[in-house]
């Protein structure tokens, strides 16, 4: 059975206004690692695989969240999402952005939290992988993105974008999935108090190793692990997360993933330490023990995580 719903098929780039562009570059090209696909003015464009980009950082003296760009399948579906825009009422920029972005057509457009999202099909591709690395990325996985009212952003982009729900935390944090089925590229929620922007990006290498070198490597260039080495209850996936100067990536691997077929029954997780790190259970003492070691985890994120 097939999926005609409208939906993104993937994550696919993530845009940083940027305070320092040079800090910035020797954190994407060093820590993740990324290779430079192309400079065109302020703007560098980053990739990890055949797509022309996963990233692009573009100097400014306003850093943030430039956008969060989903692939859609074709030129048809996009056409499909523009008269579904329309209709609810969702001013949306269209434009042809071959020359410009590097992906032949575009939506652009706000979540209800005001974070700047874009809709995209037929992105550049490149003739030749990147060069080998010693640490293997297979994809730019998920984002999640600050929320400030967590139930309003998951039904946009349910009933707007088309994801579906995958789990809740509480009703604090919503995971929802794509076509592609990981368990999330996008998550909402509230994060030390953000109404809205970047929390962290999420790279998927093939495995445990890979994921063990992106580590060495990171404490060798001595940039700030703020969660170690940990399992989360919902996806599944084993990783870690790491401050750079404009926000907090992430590397792991093991996600849990559905077929369009068999789509999850979204479920509500309860709110703990072993919930974020299945590996914690029966390392809490008590509920405040718990209370506060979350609130601790969400200033290290806010305070690390600028964009």
């Amino acid at each position: 059975m097939s999926d005609t719903r409208l939906c993104p098929q993937r994550l696919g780039y993530v845009h940083l206004k940027v305070k320092d562009l040079d800090e910035s570059l020797a954190f994407w090209t060093r820590a993740v690692p990324l290779e430079i696909s192309a400079r065109q003015g302020s703007k560098v464009y980053l990739r990890g695989g055949m797509q022309h980009h996963w990233m692009v950082l573009e100097q400014s003296p306003e850093p943030g969240l430039g956008r969060i760009a989903l692939e859609v399948e074709n030129r048809a579906e996009l056409d499909a999402f523009e008269a579904h825009l329309k209709v609810l009422g969702i001013k949306a920029q269209a434009g042809d952005g071959l020359d410009t972005d590097r992906v032949d057509r575009y939506l652009r457009f706000n979540d209800p939290s005001g974070n700047p999202l874009e809709l995209y099909c037929d992105m550049v591709a490149m003739p030749n992988p990147p060069q080998a690395r010693t640490v293997q990325l297979l994809d730019i996985q998920h984002v999640v993105l600050a929320a400030g009212d967590t139930r309003a952003a998951t039904a946009f982009y349910r009933d707007v974008v088309g994801m579906r729900e995958s789990d809740w935390v509480e009703r604090d944090v919503c995971f929802l999935h794509m076509k592609n089925g990981w368990h999330h590229g996008i998550g909402v929620g509230s994060f030390g108090g953000a109404a809205s922007g970047l929390n962290h990006i999420c790279f998927q290498p093939p495995g445990l190793d890979d994921v063990m070198r992106a580590r060495a490597n990171v404490r060798k260039l001595g940039y700030t692990i703020t969660m170690d080495l940990l399992r989360h209850a919902p996806s599944t996936s084993v990783g870690f997360y790491f401050a750079g100067p404009d926000t907090v990536a992430e590397m792991s691997f093991g996600a849990r993933h559905f077929t369009e077929d068999a789509p999850p029954k979204p479920r509500l997780l309860a709110r703990g330490l072993d919930t974020i790190d299945v590996w914690q259970q029966g390392l809490v003492d008590n509920e405040q023990s718990v209370i506060d070691e979350l609130r601790k985890m969400a200033e290290r994120q806010q305070a690390t995580g600028g964009a």
